[in-house]
């Protein structure tokens, strides 16, 4: 008979009090359990905040006001940008698609065209961390006043940004 499997525990070490709950935890798990345990310690990579999205989406509509494009050419145009070239950078199977991907450019224009619209499309926000978000919000923002438009954001998303930008 198998033995039913543990889910994970998850800490974030925010104060003394989780950091010793978390020991606690360890502590317990071991000694209830034959089996070798893994402990995995790293800095946290949380995805983007939901104050960051609605930031993003009221810029999004402001630039497609600007332009005359619909929100969702230019958050298409954005990610081919920006949102792209981070996960490049940061994400080795995401640049190895994007690699293979290239190649086709070469050989079939036509279905280059194709394939890579469908990436720029499945690339989603939603898989960037805090930080990735950040830099994409900055991107986007300097592009925008690059281009003669200066983004506004609102009295409520004011902070977003402050705190970015102290982090």
């Amino acid at each position: 008979m198998t033995k039913a499997k543990t889910k994970p525990l998850y800490f974030r070490l925010v104060s003394d009090e989780v950091r010793d709950n978390c020991v606690k935890a360890m502590y317990l798990a071991h000694e209830d359990s034959d089996e070798v345990l893994e402990v995995v310690i790293q800095p946290e990579n949380r995805k983007r905040s939901l104050a960051q999205n609605r930031l993003y989406w009221k810029w999004v509509g402001q630039w497609a006001g600007h332009t005359g494009d619909s929100e969702q050419r230019a958050h298409h145009i954005f990610k081919y940008k920006f949102l792209v070239t981070i996960f490049y950078r940061d994400d080795a199977q995401y640049a190895a698609m994007c690699d293979s991907v290239k190649v086709l450019k070469g050989i079939d224009r036509g279905h280059y065209d194709k394939i890579a619209a469908h990436v720029i499309r499945q690339t989603s926000t939603t898989d960037a961390s805090v930080k990735q978000m950040t830099e994409y919000l900055d991107r986007v923002e300097r592009y925008c006043y690059a281009n003669d438009f200066m983004l506004t954001t609102p009295q409520e998303l004011q902070w977003v940004r402050e705190t970015e930008q102290n982090a």
